[in-house]
């Protein structure tokens, strides 16, 4: 503050005056991962009676690799971004800015892994930052990220959903066609409602890849949200 420059120029202190400023607000963003289950693209494994192809990434993999990549994109521009894992909710990461922290989160990721469920619905809404940007990776195969969504939303929260869900191969089984059919219905309709309510959501999985990472890189940029100082 120019107490000086005021007092001459504005008596009445009517206006403030300051040599510089340059106040920004670093924008937080928090990967949120969905790491209750891990499916693959052959529905016959989903409930572990098959063995996961290693050559076909699963559910994980492609969470992994999608919040590694808004990960980055976040931190290069110096945003602070945190990491919440719904399966360990015990160490999360907070949010913190630099490379340093970027590799504390890849680290992270890799760390992700399937728990037991069978003591049934135990998903509670992580506590966030005041004003903080939700990227939630999941498969939308049942209703918790709905829910989830719909909680940060009513705090204040913007909330972007990267769908991780690979790409099907076809069920010949019929019991398995019935349950896949009666399964992508109901995503679809959770699908549909998050487009209702307005909650961006990103495919990344097959040959929607390549045009999920030039939507994520935008969704990520809007992310920041920089407050310049006002001058007087």
């Amino acid at each position: 503050m120019d107490w000086r420059t005021t007092a001459r120029r504005s008596p009445d202190l009517d206006t403030l005056y300051v040599r510089r400023t340059y106040a920004t607000a670093e924008a937080s963003a928090v990967l949120v991962v969905d790491s209750r289950d891990e499916v693959g693209p052959d529905v016959r494994t989903w409930r572990g009676y098959g063995t996961l192809r290693v050559d076909e990434p699963t559910s994980l993999d492609l969470a992994r690799h999608a919040a590694a990549s808004v990960a980055h994109a976040l931190v290069e521009a110096g945003d602070r971004v945190g990491l919440e894992d719904l399966a360990r909710r015990r160490r999360p990461l907070p949010p913190a800015a630099g490379r340093r922290h970027l590799r504390r989160l890849i680290h992270g990721l890799a760390l992700a892994h399937p728990t037991d469920r069978a003591s049934g619905h135990r998903v509670r809404p992580p506590q966030l930052p005041a004003d903080a940007i939700v990227y939630l990776f999941t498969t939308l195969l049942d209703d918790e990220p709905l829910h989830l969504v719909r909680t940060w939303r009513t705090a204040g929260h913007p909330v972007v959903v990267i769908d991780t869900l690979p790409d099907v191969h076809p069920v010949i089984e019929n019991h398995l066609a019935i349950a896949w059919h009666i399964a992508r219905l109901e995503r679809e309709d959770r699908i549909a409602a998050l487009d209702g309510e307005g909650v961006p959501l990103v495919p990344w999985a097959g040959s929607e890849r390549d045009q999920a990472t030039v939507r994520f890189q935008a969704l990520a940029r809007a992310a920041q949200r920089h407050v310049p100082g006002r001058v007087p």
